[in-house]
Formats: C-alpha cells, structure tokens, sequence
C-alpha cells in the first residue's frame, strides 16, 4: 500500500507541475500580446522645412519603455532611427547614399552624398594590406589588385559613418584590415571589414553582391 500511495503522490505533483507550467505560458503569452497592442507615443516633436522628428514612447515587450526618434517627410513617416546629437541637431541616414544632419534651431538641413571615385587597374602601382589582428602587411598579387578595383567600381553604397576613420565600425575591432593604394605617387586608404569597406570620406561600400563575410579575409590568406 504503501508504493502505490507514493506513486500517486508523483503522479500528482507531476501533474500540478504541469499545470503550473502551462499557466505561466498562458500568462506570458498575454503579457506579450497585451504588450503589443499597445501604441508608441508621441512625447516631443520638432519640424524642420518639410521634415517632422517625433520622439516617441514605446512599450517594451520584456524591459522598461524605450524611446526612439521618426522621421516624418511631408507628414509621411520615413523611418526611425534618426540620432539626437545635441539639444539642436538630429542625424538621419535617409537612403543609403543620403546623409543628413538636420538643425531645428535655426530650420536647416545638410545633406552629405558619396563621391565615389573609380580606381583604374592600370593605373595602380601596387597595394598593400595590413591585418589588424596580426599586426603585419603584405603586398597584393596582380590579381588580386585586379579584383580590388573591379569589386570597387561596382560596389554598392551602405550608408555613411560619424565615427572616426579608423573605427567607423560597430564591431570589435574597429577594422579587420586597412589597404593602402598607391596610384602616381598618390596614396588612398581604406578600411575594411567582412564585404564592407570604407573610403576617407567615412562612406561604407559593399565589395562582395553575395555579402561573404569571408571577403576580406581571402585578400590575406590567399
């Protein structure tokens, strides 16, 4: 009697465990949606010509509210990431070749676009590579200078950087490799990092279509 006193004791607590764990999903499964039904506010809002920036509350599904910044073109929304440097200017990377810095004290908008230039395989004496992670440079083949500047000419624009030329990435570390072009006694410098590279005027370039991470790490070890 005794074992099967014990065994449906189990049973029990098995079974209350059970019902306890299908509640506590239910019950996070409102929470979420609950939480998604609810709308973002509207807390401040600044216009600037034709541009409306609106900060706005949003709930969080796990954490506290957070806040983030739309940007509104002729009352359309346009996207939410624009940054508030200080207590009168915002940035927005509108497109991916379309950089703005929007002034609310005094109405005005600086727009920055990429001034790519073509590199002409001829034309380049040589380029040498520097790893940042093993502290050493090599000199590129002919063949691969030649996949340089084809892969550059038809890179496509990814956007534009604020931070330094040297650490424009949001990864660690601030590059993988820094390639510096010598053309006619003229030196170019660029930074890259997976398929992504950056020229001196901090605009990011795709290299590689099928986005390899492995792009610039084939420059090294082949």
């Amino acid at each position: 009697m005794g074992y099967v006193t014990r065994s449906y004791t189990y049973k029990q607590v098995g079974g209350n465990l059970r019902m306890t764990s299908k509640l506590n999903i239910f019950l996070l499964i409102l929470m979420l949606t609950v939480s998604c039904k609810k709308d973002c506010k509207t807390i401040a809002e600044w216009n600037i010509q034709n541009y409306t920036i609106k900060k706005l509350k949003c709930p969080d599904m796990v954490a506290s509210d957070y806040f983030k910044y739309s940007v509104y073109v002729n009352n359309k929304r346009k996207g939410s990431s624009a940054v508030k440097k200080d207590s009168c200017t915002f940035t927005w990377q509108a497109e991916n070749d379309r950089f703005l810095t929007l002034d609310i004290c005094n109405n005005k908008v600086f727009e920055k676009t990429p001034n790519k230039i073509g590199l002409d395989f001829k034309m380049v004496d040589s380029i040498l590579i520097y790893s940042n992670s093993k502290s050493k440079s090599k000199k590129l083949t002919p063949e691969q200078i030649r996949k340089f500047t084809t892969d550059w000419n038809k890179s496509q624009t990814r956007g534009y950087s604020e931070k330094p030329f040297d650490s424009a990435f949001y990864f660690y570390p601030a590059y993988q490799y820094k390639l510096t072009l010598f053309s006619e006694s003229k030196i170019k410098e660029f930074y890259g990092y997976n398929y992504l590279i950056l020229d001196k005027n901090n605009w990011k370039y795709e290299m590689d279509e099928n986005r390899s991470l492995e792009y610039f790490n084939e420059y090294w070890n082949n």
